[in-house]
C-alpha cells in the first residue's frame, strides 16, 4: 500500500511541477524587463555599462561605491554580467562536423577530461562553432568551477534580478564573449509560488469534498433515524388504536407540532451561511440545532443566525480555533430553532 501512495504522491508532484512550469514560462514570456550590461574586472569590481557607477561585493551582496541603493537598479532586471578572463579557463578544440548534433554532451566529456572539474562543479560554454575544413568545426571553450561563479550569481538573485546571463570575457578585445549560464530568477520564483498555490488549492479541494461527503452521510444517517422513529410511533399508534386508547394518537399529534421543521432549518441555512463557509457537523435535537464547520470568519456567523426568525439565542459552544492547514476559522455555534410543523406556520 505504502509503494501505491507513493506513486500517487509522486504522479501529482509531477503534475503540480508540470502545471507550475507552464504557468510560469507563460509569466515570463508576457515580462518585458529592462536589460542591464554588468562588466566585471580582475581587480573584484563590476562596472554598469552607460553609468558612472562601479559595484563591488560586500558580506555577500552588491554595494555600490558612490553608496546609493543598488536592489531598486537591479530589481526586476535582465543581468547579462561578462566576466574577466582570468576567471576562466579557455580551450581550442576541434570536432568532426557531426558532433554539430550532439555538441554539448561532447563538451560535457571534454570538461572531464580537460579541467579539474566535473561537469556538475562547472559552468561552461563555447564560441560559435567555425569550418575548418576537411569536414571538421573548431570552437573555443570557456569553464570556471561553480563555487567561483556561485556567490555572485546569489547576490543578483537576492537583489531581485529578473534573469541572468553569465558570459566570459575573452583575451580578445573584439571577440564576442562567450555564455556560460542563464539563471532564470524570476521563473524559478513564479514556478515555487505557482507550486505552492496549487498545491493549497487542490487540497482545499479535496478537504471540501471530503466534508461533502461527510455532511451528506449525517444527513443520511438523521434520516435514517428519524424513519426508525416513525415507523416505531406509527406502531404504538396502531396497538393504540386497536387497544380502544387515542391517547398514543395525541402524542404523536403534539410532538409533530412541538418538533422543529428539518427541510425549513436546512433550506434557512443554506440561505444565511456566506459561500466561504461549510459544514462538518449538524445536530438538530429538542428545538436546537448544533453545527460546526470552517468559515472564513466565523465571528459574522452568530450574528447572522440571530437576525433570521428561524432561529435565537445563538452562541459559540466552543472556542473558535484557526489551523495552518485550514482556508479559516474552526467554529462551533449552537441556536434555538423556532420554525415549527404546527398548523400555524
Amino acid at each position: 500500500m505504502n509503494s501505491t501512495f507513493d506513486s500517487v504522491r509522486q504522479s501529482f508532484n509531477r503534475w503540480v511541477a508540470s502545471v507550475a512550469g507552464v504557468v510560469a514560462h507563460v509569466a515570463d514570456a508576457f515580462a518585458k524587463p529592462r536589460t542591464i550590461t554588468i562588466d566585471g574586472a580582475e581587480d573584484g569590481r563590476y562596472r554598469i555599462s552607460g553609468e558612472e557607477r562601479v559595484l563591488s561585493m560586500v558580506d555577500g551582496a552588491f554595494a555600490s561605491d558612490d553608496g546609493r541603493p543598488v536592489d531598486s537598479l537591479l530589481r526586476g532586471a535582465r543581468i547579462r554580467l561578462n566576466l574577466p578572463p582570468g576567471m576562466f579557463l579557455f580551450r581550442e578544440l576541434d570536432f568532426p562536423s557531426k558532433a554539430m548534433d550532439f555538441l554539448d554532451g561532447v563538451l560535457r566529456a571534454q570538461i572531464d577530461r580537460l579541467t579539474p572539474w566535473s561537469p556538475a562543479q562547472a559552468v561552461f560554454g563555447h564560441s560559435a562553432p567555425q569550418s575548418a575544413g576537411l569536414d571538421r568545426i573548431k570552437l573555443v571553450m570557456a569553464a570556471a568551477p561553480l563555487a567561483r561563479i556561485e556567490p555572485i550569481v546569489q547576490a543578483l538573485s537576492s537583489a531581485g534580478a529578473n534573469s541572468l546571463l553569465v558570459s566570459a570575457q575573452r583575451e580578445e578585445s573584439e571577440a564576442a564573449p562567450i555564455a556560460v549560464h542563464d539563471y532564470a530568477f524570476r521563473r524559478e520564483r513564479t514556478t515555487v509560488e505557482a507550486q505552492g498555490r496549487l498545491r493549497a488549492a487542490l487540497i482545499a479541494a479535496l478537504a471540501f469534498a471530503g466534508v461533502s461527503a461527510a455532511a451528506s452521510g449525517l444527513v443520511g444517517a438523521w434520516f435514517d433515524a428519524r424513519t426508525e422513529e416513525i415507523a416505531v410511533e406509527t406502531r404504538q399508534w396502531r396497538q393504540a388504536q386497536m387497544s380502544g386508547v387515542r391517547d398514543p394518537d395525541i402524542m404523536l399529534h403534539k410532538r409533530k407540532a412541538e418538533t422543529p421543521l428539518l427541510v425549513l432549518v436546512m433550506e434557512q441555512l443554506a440561505r444565511i451561511l456566506p459561500d466561504d463557509t461549510y459544514l462538518r457537523e449538524f445536530q438538530l435535537n429538542d428545538g436546537k440545532i448544533e453545527i460546526a464547520g470552517v468559515s472564513a470568519d466565523a465571528t459574522r456567523l452568530v450574528g447572522m443566525l440571530e437576525r433570521s426568525p428561524t432561529f435565537s439565542r445563538a452562541t459559540f459552544s466552543a472556542p473558535t480555533t484557526h489551523s495552518a492547514n485550514e482556508p479559516g476559522d474552526q467554529f462551533h455555534i449552537q441556536a434555538q430553532v423556532n420554525a415549527r410543523y404546527g398548523p400555524g406556520e
